[in-house]
């Protein structure tokens, strides 16, 4: 049975989904499987079937796929089939094993074949403990009883509880009396009274459409009841046109979850140059980017390195099959990129420009939520070497916190007290009961040394890429 429901995983899930999701899948599956980058790359879909019916034994198999395509949006109407799949090979598994009882059950006769006839005879009551061949004739006991309870509703006949339904006659002995004058009296006053109802409803809702009268008045039509009178509004206030309430600009940069489709048309804001970053099986490149449409902005990691050259300021481009995660738009293949029409314009304003290149206030650093990540310029006020670790003290206007960065990549830069440090994708992270800022393998540093001449007043803005 373990077989058959690794078949639908392989034929009905991996066979109807692209390269990209499959890699995607493969991704998400990495840390159940134990899959190191090696297999991800290597392993096609037949080999990681037969990994998930070691890992995820019978319908978990299944379960476990449906739980992971229904999150990416492409491809999320798949679990529907994989739960219909799944279900006819649990029902195919109980009928195999309900089948030898079914066929022991239809082989013993039934004692109360001949009696049939005789049951069919004595009527309703005689019969109701006794065993029925067929459903025919109980459908046919049940619509007599029905029938009988309904002609014992029928006004001028009357059925009483003993009698038996082959007795009663095929047409009612009595019509049923006409009402009386004063029934039908009350009937007509009912009518009535509903039509006035009506009536009111009807003009009030006119009324309260209408300047100058009352909207709960609810007297009819042609009454005398006064109406209470209501100024006419003035002018002003009734023709005044409400002028539209200005879109915020957002502060922080959007984010998106899961796998996208698109595409996002945006114009590239920056873009830093490709560098290389350490992985367990060797190096890969990378470049980070600021991404923005006309009412948001995005930061985008670019895992193929070829994209730099679409990743041109104030060019605009389309982003499709991209993975949202952590706050970045995650781009992996070269043809998730590509160009629009020339004649494309796209009007961003200066302020969500500045937003989207402006250094967060360290203060403000304090009240986001650890496991945040942060990009900005910084002035570096202490700095302390400690084995392979760079402690760095950056200081604003706004207070104090504590920058580490780890790995020769990052602490071979020469950065010194007084020069400006540029941070990419740092976390926000917690050391004991201090905040830092904590490097990972993507981040990225840039300095710009302090100037020799006198002190300027710092500008972050003014050291961001363009």
């Amino acid at each position: 049975m373990g077989n058959e429901f690794k078949r639908i995983v392989l034929l009905k899930g991996f066979q109807h989904i692209s390269d990209y999701q499959f890699s995607v899948i493969k991704c998400l599956l990495a840390k159940d499987l134990k899959l190191t980058s090696k297999m991800q790359n290597e392993y096609d879909r037949v080999k990681i079937a037969d990994l998930m019916e070691v890992k995820f034994r019978g319908p978990a198999c299944v379960d476990k796929l449906i739980d992971l395509v229904k999150d990416i949006e492409e491809i999320k109407d798949l679990a529907k089939t994989l739960k219909n799949e799944k279900l006819k090979v649990i029902r195919r598994s109980r009928a195999k094993e309900a089948t030898p009882v079914k066929k022991s059950k239809l082989n013993i006769p039934s004692p109360d074949q001949s009696t049939s006839t005789t049951n069919k005879a004595l009527g309703p009551e005689s019969i109701k403990d006794t065993p029925v061949k067929g459903k025919k004739t109980t459908k046919t006991n049940e619509s007599k009883m029905n029938l009988k309870k309904e002609q014992s509703q029928l006004p001028g006949l009357l059925v009483t509880s003993t009698q038996s339904t082959e007795s009663l006659p095929q047409t009612p002995q009595m019509l049923p009396p006409k009402p009386s004058s004063s029934s039908s009296t009350k009937k007509k006053n009912d009518i009535a009274t509903k039509i006035n109802d009506l009536k009111r409803k009807t003009v009030s809702q006119k009324q309260s459409q209408l300047p100058g009268t009352s909207a709960t008045s609810t007297c009819p039509t042609g009454s005398s009841c006064p109406v209470k009178s209501i100024p006419p509004p003035t002018p002003s206030s009734s023709f005044s046109v409400k002028k539209p309430r200005l879109t915020a600009v957002p502060k922080e940069a959007s984010r998106e979850e899961g796998f996208q489709r698109g595409p996002k048309e945006v114009m590239v804001l920056k873009a830093t140059e490709p560098f290389t970053y350490a992985v367990r099986e060797g190096e890969r490149k990378m470049f980070h980017a600021t991404v923005a449409t006309e009412s948001q902005f995005f930061q985008v990691k670019v895992y193929h390195v070829d994209l730099k050259e679409k990743f041109i300021p104030k060019k605009i481009i389309a982003i499709s099959d991209y993975f949202g995660r952590n706050g970045f738009l995650e781009v992996f293949n070269a043809s998730s990129v590509s160009d629009v029409n020339p004649d494309r314009k796209m009007e961003i304003s200066k302020r969500l420009i500045q937003n989207a290149n402006a250094t967060p206030k360290i203060s403000h650093l304090y009240s986001q939520a650890l496991g945040t990540f942060v990009n900005g310029v910084f002035l570096v006020h202490q700095k302390l070497v400690c084995n392979e670790c760079i402690y760095y003290e950056i200081q604003d206007n706004t207070g104090v916190m504590e920058v580490l960065v780890y790995g020769q990549r990052l602490t071979r830069i020469n950065c010194e007290k007084g020069d400006r440090l540029k941070l990419i994708c740092f976390e926000l992270a917690l050391n004991g009961d201090k905040r830092q800022l904590r490097s990972i393998i993507h981040s990225f540093i840039k300095v710009t040394k302090a100037r020799k001449s006198k002190e300027q007043p710092f500008n972050p803005e003014s050291y961001m890429e363009t």
